[in-house]
């Protein structure tokens, strides 16, 4: 389980790549005006999911998944992955700003 600013620096980094020219690309509306939201598939990993309350504003399809095997001590807390099911984004533990 994480902390309070643990989350919050989960949440930031998961803005700051949903507001990134990576996600813009990989997630492109097929006109090309901005992220179509409903390609992405939020994944969350089960041992952080009862404290996970990111907003959501933009109607993400949130999924729980078991991201890691039992002993990944680098584990990936959130992956966005596309309709093809492949991890384009994650964010490990050791990403958080300590």
């Amino acid at each position: 389980m994480l902390t309070p600013s643990e989350y919050s620096a989960l949440y930031a980094l998961l803005d700051t790549y949903l507001a990134s020219e990576a996600c813009k690309s990989a997630f492109a509306k097929s006109d090309g005006s901005g992220i179509d939201y409903s390609l992405i598939t939020l994944c969350v990993d089960e041992a952080i999911c009862e404290g996970f309350d990111y907003s959501n504003p933009n109607k993400i399809k949130d999924k729980v998944n078991a991201l890691n095997g039992k002993n990944d001590f680098n584990k990936a807390l959130v992956a966005l992955k596309n309709k093809s099911n492949a991890i384009v984004h994650s964010i490990k533990y050791f990403d958080l700003p300590k």
